[in-house]
């Protein structure tokens, strides 16, 4: 949006959707970005903006309606060539209006808000001033025209003549004449998916500006502001990165206070208890899924083996888990980490499994043992994707064993896909659901309530995840 209004040229942007996209949040919000940088206003077609003053205190002081003052000098700079000849077919009947009484026309003055406009760009010209128009629809039903005909006015003498920018508002889905003159299209919509609400904003045209190949962003109106959602990659890094968190231990609370996952927790709080079973619940297996799945996994066990606690970890993601925090993590943290591979290689930080039961894979003992250097409460990381290749299909009989043996000394998270989730869920304490949405990872444990998964960097550029609640 600033690449394109900041071109030489003035620029008209259309944003359309139904009602209730967020369509004024979003150009109010926008407003509010540039309103120290460049001269603004807006233009409402509301009997009262009071409904708006809470949210944007400021406008106020840009709104066409306080801007007027009743004094309308002759404009000096600005261009009146189309807004002449408006008012020419209007007095010969070309055009029908209800402001046509059949009597010789000072447009000017029967069109107040399109008067107040002109002196506007006329006060700020040369400094880009840009006009919000809410909406193009309810003034040109005000005054019995075309909204074609308005907006070909306004941009012809405002935006090309006169350089300022300008943002129409169109509760309309689709306007074809009028977006093909715009310089700039942005729809807006929400739907339902899976029984929660989805908000997305798709960007369809700005000239001078390459959209990429991903012009779709998903997007929240929490507290009465617009949130558009960043398409950050999981990217890990691979140098050594100092990292310990001096814990005391609870000994009945497993910690699980990363990657925002304390919002997704029935109470919201930093731990579940002892034995408690979380589902990582894969509802499709796109990339962007797997990489936030992944990436919640690695910031527990990063975490857990940082405070000298055990991890097991029993995934098809093992091995990539195990070469990013070799890359990381102090050496001395990495004897906590323990991974099971179907092989016979002789590791002391690798269970071998022999592949006929989980059971007899994973015995109490070769549990004690590889965890014997590391505190409690532990974390068993297993996937059904895992499980099925090492033991076939019928692996739920002995996985359910294989927790119940275990819960008494940490907790136990199963990244389950789809296929197998309706399976085992009713053994699970909590389940999270991750869902690709539009190229976005959305993550819902609670049934009213779902979030954007977004990948976001510290000082340290390690990746963890934040969720932004969607509504």
């Amino acid at each position: 949006m600033d690449t394109f209004f900041g071109q030489k040229f003035g620029k008209s942007l259309v944003v359309k959707g139904r009602p209730g996209a967020g369509k004024t949040t979003f150009a109010l919000g926008y407003l509010e970005g540039v309103l120290k940088e460049v001269p603004v206003c807006y233009l409402s077609s509301r009997f009262s903006d009071d409904s708006l003053f809470q949210p944007f205190p400021w406008l106020k002081d840009v709104s066409i309606r306080n801007m007027s003052n009743g004094n309308h000098g002759e404009t000096v700079n600005v261009s009146k060539e189309s807004l002449q000849k408006l008012e020419r077919m209007i007095e010969e009947g070309q055009i029908s209006s209800s402001i046509n009484k059949g009597l010789i026309l000072n447009i000017s003055d029967l069109l107040p808000e399109i008067r107040s406009m002109y002196e506007f760009v006329d006060r700020n010209y040369g400094n880009s001033p840009l006009i919000v128009i809410d909406s193009m629809e309810a003034l040109s039903e005000k005054y019995d025209m075309s909204s074609l005909t308005l907006f070909s006015v306004i941009h012809s003498d405002l935006v090309e003549r006169s350089g300022a920018n300008l943002i129409i508002i169109l509760e309309a889905k689709e306007n074809q004449k009028l977006e093909y003159f715009s310089d700039g299209v942005v729809s807006m919509d929400y739907f339902v998916e899976s029984d929660f609400l989805v908000r997305k904003a798709v960007v369809e045209k700005l000239r001078g500006v390459s959209l990429g190949s991903t012009p779709v962003y998903l997007y929240t109106l929490k507290d009465g502001t617009f949130l558009p959602f960043k398409q950050n990659l999981v990217i890990y890094p691979e140098k050594r990165i100092q990292y310990r968190i001096d814990r005391g231990q609870e000994e009945f609370e497993v910690p699980l206070d990363t990657s925002d996952l304390p919002r997704l927790t029935p109470t919201g709080t930093k731990s579940v208890p002892l034995g408690s079973v979380i589902m990582f619940h894969r509802k499709d297996n796109s990339n962007v899924v797997n990489d936030v799945v992944n990436l919640v996994k690695n910031n527990l066990i990063r975490e857990a083996i940082s405070e000298g606690r055990g991890v097991i970890d029993a995934t098809s993601s093992s091995y990539e888990t195990s070469r990013i925090l070799v890359n990381v993590m102090d050496p001395e943290t990495m004897k906590h980490y323990i991974t099971a591979e179907k092989s016979k290689r002789a590791n002391s930080f690798v269970i071998n499994l022999e592949g006929k039961s989980i059971v007899e894979d994973f015995p109490n003992d070769v549990i004690d043992f590889f965890m014997s250097s590391s505190s409690r409460p532990n974390l068993y990381f297993f996937s059904t994707d895992f499980l099925m290749f090492t033991y076939g299909q019928n692996f739920f009989g002995d996985l359910v064993n294989l927790i119940n043996g275990i819960r008494p000394t940490g907790a136990t998270i199963i990244i389950a896909d789809d296929e197998y989730y309706g399976k085992i869920s009713h053994y699970s304490n909590l389940s999270i659901h991750f869902k690709e949405v539009s190229g976005y990872a959305v993550v819902n444990s609670a049934p009213r309530i779902s979030y954007a998964a977004i990948p976001e960097y510290d000082n340290s550029q390690w990746p963890d995840v934040k969720l932004f609640e969607i509504v």
